[in-house]
Order: C-alpha cells, then structure tokens, then sequence
C-alpha cells in the first residue's frame, strides 16, 4: 500500500505530456500559468501606487475640518433648508451660518449651491442625521452605485452574470482613475448619474429608458445628448418621459421648497453660476475654449490661475465658445445617428454628456467608463491591433491624472515675475488644462473607428 502512494506521488509529478511524448504543452501551461500571476503582481504593486495618495486624502476628507470642503455639503444645507423653511438658494455661507454652530469659515465665497431644484429630493434623507454622518453615508452611496455601474458593464461583456469577485475586482481597478476617486473625495453626484444612464442604456423598454434619464435630467442635466438623440432616432416614448420625469420632479421639489426658489434658481443661480464657473481653469468645456482664445481665464477663487488669452478679442469669445460647442454636439449626434451598433452610439452620446455642457470637471468622466469597455472590447475581439490598443491605453492613462495635477504643472510656466498675486500662464501652457476635454473627444472618435474597422473586417466573412 505505502509503494502504491510513493508510485502515485511520483507520478503525479511527473510532466505531463500528449501521445507523442512531448512535454512542451505542460511547460507552455505552466509558464502561462506564472506569467498570469505576474502580470496580476504587477498589477497590483502600480495600483497599490496610484491608489495610497487618493486613499490618504479620503480618510482626510471624511473628517472635520476637511469634511467641510466637500461639494456634498451644499445637498445637506439645502436639504437643512427645505427642512427649516429656508430658501435653499441663499448663499452656501449663509446657509452655513444659520446651520452650524460655529460655521465652518472653508466654506468660501458666498455663492449659492449650482445644483437644480431637484437634486433636493435626493438629499432630504439625508438632511435628517448630521453633516459629517451624512457624508459618510453618501460616500457609501457613492461606492454601492460605482459597483452596480461596474456589474452592468461586465454583465453586457461576459454576456451573463458576473461574479462578485470579478465586480471587486474591477471597482477596485476604475477606482485609481482620477475622474472616480475625485468624486468619491468631494462627495459628488456623478456616480449616481453613471448608474441612471447605464440603467437608460441596458434598459429593453423605452418607458425605462426615459425615467432614467430623466432623472439623470433632474438631478444635474446630465444626459442631454441622449434626449436629442431619442428625438432624431423617433423615439417619441423615451423622449416624452423623459421629459415628464423631468417635470414631475421638479413639481415634487416645488412642493417641498415653493415656487419661489425654483423661479428664483431658473431665472438668477443658474447664468450667474455658468458665468462664474466658465472663468476657471478647471473647466474643460467646449464653451470656455472661446473665453481661452480671446478673452482669457482667471477664476473667482483665491489661488486661482489666470490663463492669458492668445488673441486680445473679447467680444469675439461669446461666438466662436458657442459656434465649437454646437459644432462639438453637432457632430457628436451625427456620429451616434450613423452608426448601426446602438453600443457605440451610446458610447458616443456618454462622452457628448460628459463635456457639452457650460460646465464640465474631471468627476464628470466617470461617464466614460462605457466607452473604454466598449472600444476595448472590439479591441479584444480584433486581436489587439497595436495602433488602436496603443491609442487606448494612452487614453487610460491620462485619466490616471489627477486635474489638480495638470493645475499645479501650470505654476512651472509662470510668467508672473513679481512674486504676488496669482500664477499666470499663456495660453499655450494653459492647453495642459485641456487635456481631459481632449481624453474625451479623443475616446469618442477611437469607439467609431474602432467599430467601423471591425465591420470592414467581418465585411469579407458574409
């Protein structure tokens, strides 16, 4: 009995090998085995080193004084507000004032919350328990919408149920992107809005389709792209509830706020906010690139940067920021419209939604998550042609910049040489803060090409 098991260890470990004798395969197996396992090494060691300085400034910005400085702040004192009686559209330091006990003094420059009425629904909830307590819990929020985002995407590539450990997996992969863990840093909306718009794309139904993208709509006018695009594809269902949703739930924040508010939001906060936030740096929208060329940026902020302008125009600015925005979502739509895979016009309408607005910041690209799987999922089934999978990753790997990065690059061309007041830069060294406005337009036109060389390529096969 003992020789028998010595017999069968011994065997066990011998190579396998096929009927010729060979052992090539078992050795071919085996190394393929261990260079998994070292890409997976690898892998983790970049992502350990990408991830340890976000992971730091999250653990401070879930305690005060930092906690303060988070955007969620202004969804807990409107929601304080509705609560109390007061207009939600008072100024965030006034808000602050009558909320706090101390108010905290971060919170700076006396503008009112940009967020539409109905971003109040949302935060009532959360209005019941203290700041601090309800930041964390939005931050979980904000977690338990990047997976269920993750498990839709992976769920439309494996054709199938995902398992939980490739759902951690990959979260814990699109967490070191800059435009993911800023969101979760400053407690922001747009995770929630990646949820809804997926939930629009996967949707089989158009009457599902419509609420979430309404209510994507509703909560920050993220999504518009898409409604225009249901009205040029005749899509009349999704697009008409869309519409009502959008409406029904602002009639629910005027019964919880007034009348008065809303108006008041529609008519000044509103292009007074857009005035505002197209003077700063870290505004990648098409509409500030008029601003850049002929009047400049120089933001409201204390240590803003001031971006010179290439040509001394201003009255040219207003013209040619709205002729590249309409040209921008002009042929962004044309683009979608002509395609015949509904997943890349979708992938293209996602990066339209991103940045065709007055207003577009890094947290925003959390919308292209689908337009990454979708072009590397044509990738992967082209065999990785090395230009394209080249072009991808270095698309991947401009998102792992943080934007206040880009900004503090901007200190290295500072032609302000008298040592005070604020960084100043031309406008060339100003494109830097361009560059996720260029990731994006970038991607958009990558995910049609990419599917128009996969049809050229199963052309021949029919």
């Amino acid at each position: 009995m003992i020789k028998c098991r010595l017999f069968y260890r011994l065997r066990m470990r011998q190579p396998v090998s096929d009927q010729t004798g060979n052992t090539a395969p078992a050795i071919c197996c085996r190394q393929s085995r261990w260079f998994r396992r070292g890409c997976f090494l690898l892998l983790a060691v970049v992502w350990a080193a990408l991830f340890l300085e976000p992971l730091r400034l999250m653990m401070l910005y879930a305690f005060p004084p930092r906690v303060f400085l988070k955007d969620f702040i202004q969804e807990w004192l409107m929601a304080r507000a509705v609560m109390e009686g007061v207009n939600p559209y008072l100024p965030l330091a006034r808000l602050a004032e009558i909320f706090f006990s101390p108010a905290p003094c971060i919170i700076g420059l006396g503008l009112p919350s940009p967020h539409p009425p109905p971003a109040v629904l949302l935060a009532l909830p959360f209005g019941l328990i203290n700041y601090p307590q309800a930041a964390l819990a939005w931050f979980l929020c904000e977690l338990a919408c990047i997976g269920a985002s993750v498990y839709i995407v992976l769920h439309w590539w494996r054709g199938g149920r995902p398992s939980l450990v490739r759902v951690a997996f990959t979260t814990l992969l699109v967490l070191a992107a800059a435009p993911f863990w800023e969101g979760l840093l400053y407690g922001q909306l747009s995770s929630l809005l990646l949820l809804l718009l997926l939930c629009a794309w996967r949707s089989q139904r158009q009457i599902w389709a419509g609420c979430f993208l309404g209510a994507s709509l509703s909560l920050k006018l993220m999504g518009a792209p898409i409604w225009l695009f249901f009205l040029i594809r005749k899509q009349w269902y999704a697009a008409g509830v869309a519409f009502g949703v959008f409406i029904v739930t602002h009639v629910a924040a005027a019964l919880a706020m007034g009348i008065g508010p809303i108006a008041h939001y529609y008519r000044s906060v509103a292009g007074s906010m857009a005035y505002t936030y197209r003077l700063v740096e870290w505004n990648f929208s098409p509409w500030t690139v008029g601003w850049r060329l002929f009047s400049g940026v120089g933001g409201p902020f204390e240590k803003s940067t001031v971006i010179l302008p290439l040509f001394q125009k201003p009255g040219a600015a207003l013209y040619v920021s709205a002729l590249l925005l309409v040209l921008a979502l002009g042929a962004g739509l044309l683009m979608a419209a002509k395609s015949k895979d509904r997943n890349v016009s979708w992938a293209v309408l996602f990066c339209l939604s991103a940045v065709v607005g007055p207003i577009a910041w890094i947290h925003y690209l959390v919308l292209l998550l689908l337009p990454f799987a979708l072009v590397l999922n044509n990738l992967k089934r082209r065999g990785y042609p090395l230009l394209q999978t080249a072009l991808w990753a270095m698309l991947a790997g401009a998102l792992l910049i943080p934007d206040y990065a880009l900004i503090n690059l901007l200190a290295r061309f500072n032609i302000n040489y008298s040592g005070t007041g604020p960084v100043t830069v031309t406008f060339w060294a100003g494109l830097l803060t361009l560059v996720p406005l260029a990731v994006t337009l970038t991607l958009m036109g990558l995910a049609a090409w990419s599917a128009k060389q996969e049809g050229r390529q199963a052309a021949p096969s029919e």
